[in-house]
């Protein structure tokens, strides 16, 4: 009863949310129909039935100064700053059939690391979200996401503006409140009304941003039901910035996520992430869950093919073939896939998710199997539990410069071959594992291989609805 009882407060005060500070409130329009972008991803919504639009969402925001002294137990309090007037982006996709739509709408805070609007969580959660009938929002709430638009497409976005990242966080608290109760044009139409959650979510720079909302903002703004943070480091962003985008405000670190919260908190953490997040780490709470996911990188071949609609270039260290390793092959995408099928049932009240146990460490480093070079401990999928490959979340050396390092490594087992073998980029042991003695048959590795997966399927960190494409992907090894 008491349960339900702080449920039902907590969906009154998210849906009671103040008005943004100057009494206005935001205005939302079609983008125009000039110059539009190209690219088949409307073609693929389309034919999952589902629709995609965008939007300008225009208003007056705020910013936020610093209360009293933060700790790095995340009970930081934050006064209203000034305000400035923006006009920023919103996608919006959502099934076309009514009765499809499960009432989540999972609210991505678009990634701007790569100098434009990213919607990184979308690439990797695509399936699932599809499969299971949420509705997908983008907010654009960064000023280098906006830049980096204009450069891309003048003609189509020269209307944007953007006042600066300290009024990222108020931006898209209003994104959230336009969705819920649009004043004119509805974003995600009929759909509107069977709006149950907003499920907001940030992965790398945004998960920073999140951390910063969640600890900061959403105390005062009350938006947004859940949060979904993917691969975040031991801090969070900045609260203030200055003209250059510098920090005014900073934010401890580590900054540990705090524990008075009434919403579910889900954090999903990478082997990349790991070492700068041990800090940081904090138990689990009736309101908030952590998963390090062993084998893992913060971006993998998934994620840079789209998805696996396109092949994967080679990205990094081309010019030096002893640290031409591939990228991470560890697929990410199924652990999460299983996180925000639990996170769908808690928000509503449910059972809280199982717990993880975090990767194995020293310090910062991760710990390894030394006869594999595979994580121990974390989250694990039956591609690091009955391993053909050494899965590594770490790319040293990194090689290639700028997001080489995020990518991870795969070595398959084949008897050293590789020019990287024995040399310093090398994430396997040395000699390497010989298949046929982990496994003497087909059937034996197929049968561990089916034990792990249904075992990772009953603990609840993989769905059965992957389980093919995960027997798919471990039967490449002895292909018919």
């Amino acid at each position: 009863m008491k349960r339900l009882l702080a449920l039902m407060l907590s969906v009154i005060a998210v849906r009671g949310a103040a008005a943004p500070a100057d009494g206005s409130a935001p205005v939302l329009s079609p983008a125009p129909a000039v110059g539009e972008m190209s690219g088949n991803r409307a073609e693929q919504l389309g034919a999952a039935g589902y629709s995609e639009q965008e939007f300008f969402l225009e208003g007056v925001a705020r910013s936020y100064v610093r209360h009293g002294d933060w700790k790095s137990d995340g009970l930081w309090t934050a006064d209203p700053g000034a305000t400035a007037p923006y006009k920023v982006r919103l996608l919006a996709r959502y099934p076309k059939q009514e009765s499809r739509f499960n009432g989540i709408v999972f609210v991505e805070w678009l990634n701007v690391s790569g100098g434009g609007e990213g919607d990184v969580n979308f690439t990797l959660l695509g399936d699932e979200l599809i499969r299971e009938g949420y509705a997908y929002v983008g907010i654009g709430a960064q000023a280098v996401g906006v830049s980096g638009l204009k450069k891309a497409n003048a003609q189509r976005y020269a209307a944007l503006s953007h006042p600066g990242d300290s009024y990222s966080y108020d931006i898209y608290s209003q994104a959230g409140r336009i969705v819920r109760s649009p004043g004119g044009i509805a974003p995600l139409g009929n759909l509107t009304r069977r709006i149950r959650y907003l499920l907001a979510d940030g992965e790398s720079q945004s998960a920073g941003r999140m951390v910063t909302y969640v600890n900061a903002v959403h105390p005062i703004a009350r938006v947004y039901d859940g949060f979904y943070i993917h691969s975040r480091s031991g801090g969070g962003a900045a609260l203030a910035q200055d003209a250059q985008n510098k920090p005014t405000e900073a934010v401890p670190s580590p900054a540990r996520i705090r524990t008075d919260l009434t919403v579910p908190v889900f954090v999903i953490q990478t082997e990349t992430d790991v070492p700068n997040f041990v800090a940081a780490r904090q138990p689990d709470t009736p309101r908030l869950r952590v998963w390090e996911l062993a084998g893992t990188a913060h971006a993998d071949r998934y994620l840079l093919t789209g998805g696996g609609v396109r092949p994967l270039a080679q990205l990094c260290d081309d010019k030096d073939p002893r640290l031409v390793v591939p990228v991470n092959d560890g697929f990410m995408t199924y652990p999460m896939r299983a996180a925000l099928r639990h996170m769908k049932g808690w928000l509503s009240g449910g059972a809280p998710p199982p717990g993880g146990q975090p990767l194995a460490n020293d310090g910062p480093a991760i710990r390894r199997d030394p006869a594999t070079g595979i994580a121990l401990g974390g989250v694990r999928t039956p591609l690091v539990d009955v391993p053909t490959r050494t899965l590594s979340g770490i790319r040293e050396p990194a090689g290639g410069g700028g997001f080489c390092r995020l990518f991870g490594r795969t070595d398959e087992w084949n008897g050293d071959k590789d020019p990287w073998d024995g040399g310093p980029a090398d994430p396997s042991p040395t000699p390497e594992p010989v298949l046929s003695r982990l496994y003497p048959t087909k059937a034996d590795y197929t049968g561990k291989f089916e034990r792990a997966l249904n075992e990772g399927i009953k603990a609840g960190f993989l769905l059965k609805e992957d389980a093919a494409s995960l027997r798919a992907e471990g039967a490449r090894v002895w292909p018919e």
